[in-house]
């Protein structure tokens, strides 16, 4: 099954509401107000007059697109929301869309409907960290996601309650009380973040970056908070709605090593690849869309912020696994290089040198080697999944487009296979009782030799063997269960790796030169 990417319009959606936050909320509400008849103004406030408009209402229609798309994809691949909650969150996503698509037509949503935008917000808020809480993700990073999930689910049933306490005022102190919880729950989430949300082991985090932004970011807050208080209070309530207590106080440390935490949280999981970095994503959008909502927009913001955050961490699950191997990428590089200098002898045709390739695109890498062996060409594949070594391919001679004359491989691989996948040859027999009960051998293959026999036994692990007589063999090993081929247990450094996967090539040149016919 393909998973999307963790771009495009995710990534859009960021950059246009980062230009929304900053030109409309802040220098279109604060630092440059509209201009009005009687005062006029200058350019750059006609311009910010228009653009932070604009700005909204195309943040409003891509945070739409982005919903849609986003519930339906997870929804067609049955992804992160289990079958128990599924409907659910259909029906209720659906109400909150079309809410939102409500507001954006008219321009406005009455106070009514923005109580039940509220409402579904707080249910798939909340019916997201139950969902996450089903997966396998370590508990320090179920326990990270509920926190960010906790602020907006509690707030929003805090502002039903409040609501509700203008006829009885007890429903609204508890209001009040859920409210000042969820805003506590945020400042945790934020101080505790890089401990709970990286899905990577510690010992194979980058904290360069994350630690040098984190640095500058909070020096910088903490600068404008002893020069312009006022300013950047004014700025907080504005764009973020959250109401900044003084510095040199409890609370005011407290949201200080919240943007701590959070900066470097978010740069670590951004500056990472593939679901990490759409995390990173959920976490900008979290913060866009504020603490207190106030409109549909900075909902939308907040509920997909979420929902990125907890999607992004389920992909990168595998990340979190202790029991397979990881391979940096100079190891890796070496380790190919070695490999290409290893299988090749030097009996190729002068012009042609050896080539060692690899080409990385997301969270899988290809490694591709051309040389040659015995006077025959040898092209070996490997690929690669989250840094971990996954399938090999190698292929000895050239066996053109004619069909296979001969495929080994275990029984149980011969059942997985689906029956396409397997050659159209009667299964054959080679007398030898131990091979013949762990081996499926179709087609004609030279096994005659007891022990080119036992060394298949000791080589093949759980790959297909596939033979043309007299011009090709080729070697094919996976391992989708665990995502870990056999070959590949244990590091990459060393010569045993390299020497395996040339004795392999060798088993597959005797093959090759046993199946070819006898001589007239």
């Amino acid at each position: 099954m393909r998973r999307a990417r963790s771009g495009n319009l995710t990534a859009l959606l960021v950059a246009v509401a980062v230009l929304e936050f900053f030109i409309n909320r802040l220098a279109g509400r604060l630092f440059f107000p509209r201009p009005t008849l009687a005062t006029g103004g200058s350019q750059t406030t006609h311009v910010i007059s228009v653009a932070g408009p604009f700005l909204f209402q195309l943040t409003a229609i891509l945070a739409l697109a982005v919903m849609a798309a986003g519930f339906f994809g997870l929804f067609r691949r049955g992804e992160l929301y289990p079958r128990a909650v599924r409907f659910s969150v259909i029906v209720i996503a659906l109400f909150f869309a079309a809410l939102s698509g409500q507001a954006i037509v008219r321009g406005h949503v009455p106070q009514r409907f923005f109580l039940y935008l509220e409402i579904c917000f707080a249910f798939l808020a909340g019916l997201t960290a139950v969902a996450f809480w089903l997966t396998k993700a370590e508990l320090r990073v179920k326990i990270g996601v509920t926190l960010f999930a906790l602020p907006g689910a509690l707030r929003a049933f805090g502002v039903v309650g409040a609501s509700m306490g203008m006829r009885d005022p007890r429903p609204g102190e508890g209001g009040v009380a859920l409210a000042a919880t969820g805003a506590l729950a945020m400042l945790i989430g934020g101080i505790a973040a890089p401990f709970l949300l990286p899905p990577r082991p510690a010992r194979e985090r980058r904290w360069r970056l994350p630690a040098a932004v984190s640095l500058a970011v909070t020096a910088a807050f903490i600068v404008a908070l002893i020069a312009r208080f006022d300013l950047m209070q004014a700025s907080a309530l504005y764009g973020l709605r959250i109401e900044l207590p003084p510095l040199l106080s409890i609370h005011g440390l407290a949201h200080v090593l919240a943007l701590a935490g959070w900066a470097y949280a978010t740069t670590e999981l951004i500056a990472d690849k593939g679901g990490m970095r759409l995390a990173g994503y959920g976490m900008v959008l979290l913060a866009l869309g504020g603490y207190e909502q106030a409109s549909p927009v900075e909902l939308s913001l907040s509920l997909l912020g979420l929902v990125a955050l907890a999607v992004g961490e389920h992909r990168a699950l595998p990340y979190g696994q202790r029991n397979v191997t990881r391979v940096g990428l100079p190891e890796w590089r070496a380790f190919v290089g070695r490999l290409a200098a290893g299988v090749g002898d030097g009996t190729g045709p002068e012009e042609v040198r050896p080539e060692a390739v690899v080409v990385a695109e997301g969270e899988l890498e290809v490694s591709r080697i051309r040389t040659h062996r015995r006077g025959q060409p040898v092209t070996i594949r490997l690929l690669r999944k989250r840094g971990t070594p996954v399938e090999l391919e190698a292929s000895y001679g050239s066996a053109g487009h004619a069909s296979p004359d001969a495929s080994i491989e275990r029984h149980r691989r011969w059942l997985e296979r689906s029956p396409d996948a397997r050659l159209k040859l009667p299964r054959v027999k080679t007398g030898d009782t131990a091979f013949d009960q762990k081996f499926s051998v179709h087609g004609s293959a030279p096994l005659g030799d007891a022990e080119l026999r036992r060394r298949l036994e000791r080589q093949q692990g759980d790959g297909v063997l596939t033979i043309w007589h007299g011009s090709a063999a080729r070697y094919q090993l996976s391992h989708p269960s665990t995502d870990v081929p056999p070959a590949f247990t244990g590091a990459v450094e060393g010569s045993a790796p390299v020497q395996s996967i040339v004795e392999i090539v060798d088993t597959l040149a005797d093959l090759v030169e046993a199946s070819q016919p006898a001589a007239v």
